[in-house]
């Protein structure tokens, strides 16, 4: 299996393509860089459709439309797998170790595997990739998309379950318990972002009212998603559907180390 690099960026940021073509290059890694979808340039008719009632920002659009091209280069091009950047991302040196252990044996289970995370890991173990990293079923939202492997069935799947924008690329993926998309994630992280460059997604910095009946509504959505996640753990595991509920959490803050 071929592990591609496509990176994610907007065509007129040519200085921050040089930047990640030299972090990739310390670790042999050479990108094909995709370009990224300006949604501040989009006509004004088509971001009002694709805001939705969650008013996405022109950021989060053009954002969310950026990884959808780049899972559709993958499937027109037929390649086995990729890994996809955005061009803000840095690593770690353990990155080529953990991307080795993804043979194809081992993609071949999974659709995505994250290897960023902006908020504290959590979730059950699956398999031990390296002597510091475990491949984990998330069960809380890791958030965050500056890097991530997905092979073809994966792309595949993630274009006919999430082709078009309703959330932020980020929060759809975290959702993807209620789709038929297997996502894990590596912990710790290998890919972090660089908190000293603007993201290419706007916030809208929607706020939530808190009421009583919201509170019921995220309790059955809590037992709903935990009991889609026990039947996800159960297939990709081979443990049954109970092992979910008696294998320990991991549970890991996300802690920066030396990136490059």
């Amino acid at each position: 299996m071929t592990l591609r690099v496509l990176v994610i960026n907007l065509e007129r940021s040519a200085d921050r393509r040089a930047a990640i073509s030299s972090r990739l290059a310390v670790h042999g890694l050479v990108p094909e860089f995709f370009a990224a979808t300006d949604g501040r340039l989009l006509d004004p008719g088509r971001l009002a459709q694709l805001a939705g009632p969650q008013g996405l920002s022109p950021g989060e659009i053009g954002t969310y439309l950026s990884h959808v091209g780049a899972w559709r280069r993958i499937v027109d091009r037929g390649w086995d797998a990729a890994l996809i950047l955005e061009d803000d991302a840095v690593f770690t040196a353990e990155l080529p170790a953990v991307l080795a252990t993804l043979t194809p044996v081992v993609l071949a289970r999974f659709d995505v595997v994250r290897l960023a995370s902006l908020m504290k890991q959590v979730g059950k173990p699956l398999d031990a990739l390296t002597g510091q990293h475990t491949l984990v079923l998330p069960t809380k939202n890791p958030s965050g998309l500056q890097g991530y492997v997905v092979t073809a069935r994966g792309a595949r799947r993630l274009l006919r379950e999430m082709g078009t924008p309703r959330v932020a690329i980020d929060t759809a993926m975290d959702r993807v318990w209620q789709r038929h998309v297997d996502v894990v994630l590596v912990v710790p992280p290998v890919v972090y972002e660089d908190s000293s460059l603007p993201s290419l997604t706007t916030s809208t910095g929607r706020s939530v009212v808190r009421r009583p009946t919201r509170r019921v509504a995220v309790w059955a959505n809590s037992l709903h998603k935990h009991w889609n996640l026990s039947r996800v753990h159960a297939r990709l595991s081979g443990r049954g559907w109970l092992s979910y509920w008696i294998t320990p959490t991991v549970s890991q803050p996300v802690k920066r180390p030396s990136v490059s």
